[in-house]
């Protein structure tokens, strides 16, 4: 599932539309934000809730024991906070008291910090008769570069909310919009603090296992949300090529044999005169030619930097921004070629 973030100083209403016409049902925001000033926030939060409401949106909004004040409301008036329309709470430090856990899911669904969460609490959690079937946890996201997870920690940390069968969700960088005050990306993994946000949402999916993924910067590119929805939709993923119109435009399987150095397309093979032979840097998209033998016609991929072949012809490149989709291909899913 695809969620967005919207956050008071920059909020942009026709975004919010233009996302929730492609399907997107889930919006993320922060009423904790020190750099928004009182008019900011309030002028802000006014036309977030405007858009949700209209667009009928649920929005998680994440909370700290100073939002109330901020709203105008009393310490620990969640009555409030629900009276304003927002019924999704991601609770941060300060609010880890079991019992009040319990009592905000009757009317709540209850998001908690996934770095404040260990087998001890959930138990404690358990005790205290909470329905853990119907707690979220969610990763932080990292303004600050080089301060998000490594993917080892990331993966460990997900055992165990695996084990208690609790949905997790996690932050990937957008890749229009950066969110202020840094405009570094919000990435939950340090490592894609600079990806396409559709090379990220994939590798979300696909090697982590993800549930919910939410974009934590301001806006996505149009362009990756139709990407995103269509894998969604129909499982197809759509590769980017740069300098050609000579590929398949139907989606294509993938060989499942999973190689080091290339991504194999399963095509007919047929006969192919020997056409363009250039080197084969990682991204380089080929056709065998009839010097290949009873492999001509056959599509490849290079994953990695590869060496010349007098029998693969140059097609196109995929571009530097979506490598990280390579790795992914495994023949589970349909690929569908696009020029750009």
């Amino acid at each position: 599932m695809l969620g967005i973030s919207a956050y008071p100083k920059d909020i942009d209403p026709d975004y919010l539309k233009q996302a929730a016409a492609a399907g997107v049902r889930e919006v993320f925001t922060s009423l904790q934000i020190p750099e928004d000033t009182p008019t900011e926030f309030t002028q802000g939060l006014r036309t977030l809730q405007q858009a949700v409401h209209a667009l009928d949106l649920n929005v998680i909004v994440d909370i700290s024991p100073a939002t109330f004040k901020k709203l105008g409301l009393a310490d620990n008036d969640f009555n409030g906070i629900y009276a304003q329309g927002f019924h999704s709470l991601r609770l941060d430090y300060g609010f880890d008291d079991p019992a009040l856990i319990r009592k905000l899911q009757k009317h709540f669904t209850v998001v908690l910090n996934a770095s404040t969460v260990q087998v001890d609490f959930l138990n404690a959690l358990q005790v205290e008769g909470v329905d853990l079937r119907k707690l979220v946890v969610a990763h932080n996201f990292y303004p600050k570069p080089d301060t998000g997870l490594t993917a080892a920690y990331f993966v460990e940390k997900n055992k165990l909310f695996q084990e208690w069968e609790i949905p997790l969700l996690a932050f990937i960088p957008g890749d229009g919009l950066k969110r202020y005050p840094v405009y570094a990306g919000v990435p939950t993994l340090e490592h894609q603090r600079g990806f396409n946000s559709y090379a990220a949402y994939l590798e979300m999916a696909l090697r982590y296992g993800v549930e919910w993924i939410y974009v934590g910067d301001s806006q996505l590119t149009a362009q990756s949300l139709a990407w995103v929805q269509r894998f969604s939709q129909d499982g197809v993923i759509t590769l980017p090529v740069a300098g050609t119109t000579q590929l398949p435009s139907d989606p294509l399987k993938v060989r499942r044999e999973v190689s080091p150095g290339m991504v194999r397309i399963q095509t007919p093979r047929q006969a192919t005169p020997v056409g363009p032979v250039l080197d084969r840097p990682a991204g380089t998209v080929t056709i065998e030619n009839d010097l290949a033998g009873r492999y001509h016609g056959e599509i490849d991929i290079a994953k990695t930097d590869l060496p010349f072949s007098p029998t693969s012809n140059y097609l196109g490149t995929i571009p530097a921004p979506f490598l990280p989709l390579l790795p992914l291909l495994d023949g589970q899913h349909p690929v569908q070629f696009t020029a750009l």
